[in-house]
């Protein structure tokens, strides 16, 4: 079409952007997308990027923020962004891509067997001491038959005091054994419910964006995400608005470890799901079944400790 001016994609939403009066600080602000990446954007140095994945979806969040229709403006300008073949635009399925991990949660059935072992080793030891105060593994049995048998009525029943005596003595010894035993059970049984344990659940999917809900009753809180590929990835403090890391994760430089022991609610923004793991005190965060490969996510988790 002669005579018709054909404007770039970055000096598009320069003008958009101009036109709104609104600041590349402001755009940061509502896109989470740093000041360096809008320029490189708008001056269309795509190669300052961290991947052809991060140019489309950060164009995208920042038409979306200047209000035009982020899907209309891609299919207008596809053929002027870079593209690679390899990159796969579909649902990404985690039943698929959990690599193959098992979960990490024991039966409750199992849970419980320590505790059934420890109570029958100790009724057993219980059981054995009392046999040999009884002179059950000794030979004191074969050698009063004999006296029973050779001694009168009466003598059997001078023995019987004697036994009886020893058998009073042996009851006050028992008391202790039964009372020691019940205090290893109560000490058993103290360690079985202070057994460290983090559960993490999704409460909620919807738009790109996750909630989950932590309990734990452990002091120290943990996180580990580690990347297979390269991830844009931003981890923040949702209370305090505090950032701990907003950069590209790379198989390199992985894993980034965090204590956020002290926090209540944790934010996460991330790209390529399907090469990210993330982890909290060892538990996989388990991303929903249907998240979307080509599109940026977030995440709330919300911490409650015990």
């Amino acid at each position: 079409m002669d005579g018709v001016f054909f404007m770039a994609i970055g000096e598009r939403l320069k003008q958009e952007r101009e036109q709104k009066k609104m600041s590349l600080e402001e755009v940061q602000k509502a896109t989470k997308i740093q000041v360096r990446y809008l320029k490189a954007i708008e001056e269309e140095k795509f190669e300052v990027m961290p991947g052809s994945f991060y140019v489309r979806a950060f164009i995208k969040e920042y038409a979306t923020v200047l209000g035009l229709n982020p899907d209309e403006l891609m299919e207008e300008y596809r053929n002027d962004l870079p593209f690679d073949q390899n990159e796969e635009q579909v649902q990404l399925s985690r039943v698929n891509t959990s690599k193959n991990t098992t979960s990490t949660k024991t039966p409750v059935v199992f849970s419980f067997m320590p505790t059934v072992i420890v109570v029958l080793l100790i009724i057993g030891i219980v059981v054995l001491v009392w046999l040999f105060k009884q002179g059950f593994f000794s030979g004191d049995d074969s050698n009063t038959n004999p006296v029973d048998n050779n001694n009168s009525a009466g003598e059997s029943v001078v023995m019987n005091p004697s036994q009886d005596e020893n058998g009073d003595g042996e009851g006050q010894e028992e008391a202790p054994a039964d009372d020691e035993g019940n205090e290893e059970e109560e000490e058993t049984a103290e360690e079985e419910e202070q057994e460290p344990s983090t559960e993490i659940s999704l409460d909620n999917y919807e738009n790109n964006q996750a909630t989950y809900q932590l309990t734990t009753n452990e002091e120290q809180v943990e996180l580990t995400i580690q990347s297979s590929n390269q991830n844009w990835l931003q981890v923040e403090d949702a209370e305090g608005g505090n950032s701990f890391y907003a950069d590209v994760l790379t198989e390199g430089t992985s894993p980034f470890e965090l204590d956020i022991s002290d926090l209540n609610e944790l934010y996460l923004r991330f790209g390529e799901p399907q090469n990210i793991t993330i982890e909290i005190n060892g538990q996989e965060i388990q991303l929903p079944d249907d998240i979307q490969a080509s599109q940026i996510q977030e995440a709330w988790i919300s911490i409650e400790k015990e």
